[in-house]
C-alpha cells in the first residue's frame, strides 16, 4: 500500500499534518487514523459537490469503508516497518526546492485499540471474498501480496501490549 499512489498521498498527508508538527519525532497511530478518516470524508465531499445529502450519504457509505481499509493497511505497514527497522523512513517534500528530504521517525505511539483496528482490517482483507483480495488478477501476485499481508499481521500481533508507546524488537 505504501508504494501505491493512494498510499503515498495518504502518507504525505500524515507527514504534512502530524509528523512535521512533531518535528518527525513521533508517529501517533490514533491521530493518524483520525486524520485519514477526515481526509477520506473530505475527498468524498470534494468529489461530489452539490449533490443531495442522500446521494452524499450513499457515496460515503460506499467509498469510506474501502478507502479506510487502504488507509489502515498503510498505517499497519508503517508500524510493521518501524517494528522491523526501529524507525520509519518518510520523505518530506520541500515546495521551494522541489526536493525530497529523508526523515526518520524513531518513536510510535500506538494503543491496543489502534492495534485492534489495524489487525481487524488486516484479517478481513485475507478473506478470499474480500474486494481487495479479489482485486489481484494474477495468482502469483495475489500470493505475494497475501504473504506480505500475513507478515504485517504477524508482526503487529506479536506487539500487542498494555502500554501506549510502541517498542521495536
Amino acid at each position: 500500500m505504501r508504494q501505491s499512489d493512494y498510499g503515498l498521498e495518504l502518507l504525505e498527508s500524515i507527514t504534512e499534518v502530524q509528523l512535521k508538527r512533531a518535528n518527525f519525532t513521533v508517529f501517533n497511530v490514533s491521530e493518524a487514523l483520525e486524520l485519514v478518516k477526515a481526509d477520506i470524508l473530505d475527498e468524498i465531499r470534494r468529489a461530489n459537490p452539490g449533490c443531495s445529502a442522500e446521494v452524499l450519504s450513499f457515496y460515503i457509505s460506499t467509498n469510506f469503508p474501502r478507502n479506510f481499509t487502504l488507509a489502515a493497511l498503510l498505517i499497519a505497514e508503517c508500524l510493521a516497518d518501524y517494528y522491523h527497522a526501529g524507525e520509519l523512513i518518510v520523505y518530506e517534500y520541500n515546495r521551494k526546492t522541489c526536493e525530497l528530504s529523508e526523515r526518520s521517525v524513531k518513536r510510535f505511539i500506538v494503543t491496543n485499540s489502534d492495534l485492534k483496528i489495524l489487525l481487524a482490517e488486516l484479517q478481513n482483507i485475507q478473506n478470499p471474498k474480500h474486494w481487495l483480495y479479489q482485486s489481484w488478477f494474477g495468482e502469483e501476485i495475489r500470493k505475494a501480496w497475501l504473504e506480505h499481508i500475513q507478515s504485517v499481521f504477524q508482526t503487529l500481533s506479536k506487539h500487542t501490549h498494555n502500554g501506549k508507546e510502541a517498542r521495536n524488537g
